[in-house]
């Protein structure tokens, strides 16, 4: 998945699973408004609840039914009863219900007692509920003191009670209630207990205040009788009035609910968008910090306070927000390593090239003195050189000049060497042959004339790819310098060995003083203990490095074994034998 289908995949899922949380804590919030407003219908009056509410406080288990405490104390402390009863009219739970209730309803007794508000001294609630695919009834009723002042009210009035108006008005007073009546005109003919009566009926409070309202202070009923064609109206003190508690109290519930559910949900915004901006742009800070440091040409990765990549958890795996741009930091870390390596190798090749100017300029001066001055002499005017003279400085002029000659070839050659730039033109040759004829050009050198030099191979035929001509200047370099390094008389032997199935060895030793430590651990440098014009041999102080070099660009390893007095032991192994 590339790095486009990468950024779409991760932005499309987070976003899901933003509005995923969003959407649940919306449910979440409804279901606890829907739970707050359900208690304080309960707080206030059971029978604002609706039939649903009811059922989350029931269970219903066999012919048992069972309702939750809630219920029950609300139902206490509005002095009321409930009664619950299934579709036949049989009672199945009964809560402080009066002894005037009945026990048991006939088929259209219930619906008499529910539906006529005459019927019952008291305030009847009912709701149809489904439990258990089981239909059942709950009647809850609280007491209704109105309708029996009305009674007796309408009772005293038409003459069919023995009860007196004296009598009549002081109950009235001591439950501090209060009648009015109207005449068929809605004039005010007659009132007790309430001085402030509007003269003229005001069917606007009585139906505001009348027996459907819920918490009111003052619960007002009215009969018209039609036979004297008058208009009764009783108020009586609501005893489940709360003060402060209105009829919208749930609607500035809702709007409470919805204030608290917008700030966290900008809270749920903001903190939602600082944790992307955070999970997203800690990796791109990542990167411009990256690419700042390798613009300073500083070519590691940007690591935290405790030392590691910021981009890894403490097992060293990458984090999770990083992952996404995996693709960019490896092209970052391969980049980091690129510029890393090109700057190590310009500065190998600096260094190279002043070494090569210091080399150089040092191993010339003295070539070069001595051609200067052999100069000067056959300049100069004051003498007078016969031609065996004139021959002898033309020698050592030709000498010189062609150890200076052979100087600058090598030093070319191991810089080529070092900086990779020597061309290899690999080919199949018979490697126990070619090194056979190379010990027997150099045991007719005249220079290894005083040394012994032998040859041994363990098997008849060998062959593997190698340089011939790059391959020669390894086995004749080392032959070289042994010679040069060893007294007359020291016994050298080449050997070459198959000690693998796709290896080969060659080993060149000698008995001759051997080497100290000082000397073993620089045999591969440059101009240590090169030699120089003053000596017989025309070395350059250049071979054993050319060697080593030519035998790693070959594939092959090379080590040296030697102790003072022990003689020293060259080993090479070399790599892709074919036969």
């Amino acid at each position: 998945m590339n790095l486009r289908n990468k950024l779409i995949f991760q932005y499309v899922r987070q976003l899901f699973g933003f509005l995923l949380i969003l959407l649940l804590f919306l449910i979440i919030a409804m279901l606890g408004l829907g739970w707050r407003i359900m208690n304080e219908q309960l707080a206030v009056d059971l029978s604002r609840l609706e039939a649903s509410d009811l059922t989350l406080k029931m269970d219903y288990e066999g012919k048992r039914v069972r309702v939750e405490p809630e219920i029950e104390q609300s139902v206490a402390r509005h002095q009321g009863w409930l009664q619950i009863i299934d579709k036949h009219g049989k009672i199945l739970y009964n809560y402080r219900t009066p002894a005037d209730v009945p026990s048991q309803f006939g088929p259209g007794e219930w619906i008499s007692y529910v539906e006529d508000r005459d019927a019952s001294p008291y305030h009847i609630t009912h709701w149809v509920i489904n439990q258990f695919d089981e239909n059942m009834i709950i009647l809850y009723g609280t007491p209704a003191p109105e309708k029996e002042m009305m009674k007796r009210l309408i009772a005293a009035k038409t003459g069919t009670s023995k009860e007196t108006w004296d009598t009549l008005n002081k109950s009235f007073s001591q439950e501090k209630a209060w009648y009015l009546v109207y005449d068929h005109t809605g004039k005010l003919i007659h009132q007790w207990n309430h001085p402030r009566a509007s003269a003229q009926l005001d069917m606007t409070e009585v139906l505001q205040n009348g027996e459907t309202a819920k918490n009111v202070p003052v619960r007002i009923t009215s009969r018209y009788d039609t036979k004297s064609d008058l208009t009764y109206v009783v108020g009586t003190p609501n005893p489940n009035y709360q003060s402060g508690v209105q009829e919208t109290s749930e609607d500035a519930m809702v709007k409470e609910t919805f204030l608290q559910i917008g700030v966290i949900l900008i809270l749920v915004v903001l903190f939602a968008g600082s944790w992307y901006a955070w999970r997203v742009g800690k990796p791109l800070l990542h990167m411009v910090n990256w690419l700042e440091r390798l613009a300073q040409g500083r070519y590691e990765e940007p690591i935290g306070k405790k030392g590691k990549p910021i981009g890894r958890n403490w097992r060293g795996k990458e984090k999770k927000s990083f992952r996404v741009f995996k693709d960019v930091f490896d092209a970052l870390r391969h980049l980091s390593e690129t510029l890393r390596s090109n700057e190590k190798l310009q500065q190998e090749i600096e260094q190279t090239r002043e070494e090569w100017i210091t080399g150089l300029s040092h191993d010339l001066k003295t070539p070069l003195s001595s051609i200067y001055g052999y100069a000067t002499f056959l300049e100069s005017e004051q003498y007078e050189w016969d031609r065996k003279e004139v021959s002898e400085f033309g020698k050592t002029i030709r000498e010189k000049s062609d150890y200076m000659n052979g100087l600058i070839e090598d030093l070319n050659l191991t810089y080529r060497l070092k900086n990779q730039a020597l061309p290899m033109v690999k080919q199949p040759v018979a490697i126990v042959e070619s090194i056979r004829r190379i010990v027997v050009d150099m045991v007719n050198d005249p220079s290894s004339s005083l040394h012994d030099i032998e040859f041994l191979a363990n098997v008849q035929s060998l062959r593997a790819e190698v340089d011939p001509i790059w391959f020669r200047r390894i086995i004749v370099n080392i032959l070289t310098n042994a010679i040069k390094y060893t007294p007359a008389g020291t016994h050298l032997l080449v050997e070459v060995q198959s000690i693998a199935t796709d290896q080969f060895m060659v080993k060149i030793a000698d008995n001759g003083p051997g080497m100290d430590e000082t000397t073993l651990a620089n045999l591969f440098e440059r101009y240590y203990r090169g030699g120089h014009t003053g000596e017989n041999t025309s070395g350059t102080g250049l071979g054993m490095a050319i060697a080593k070099q030519l035998v790693l660009a070959h594939g092959g390893e090379i080590t040296v074994e030697s102790k003072l007095g022990s003689g020293t032991v060259v080993v090479m192994t070399f790599p892709a034998v074919i036969s």
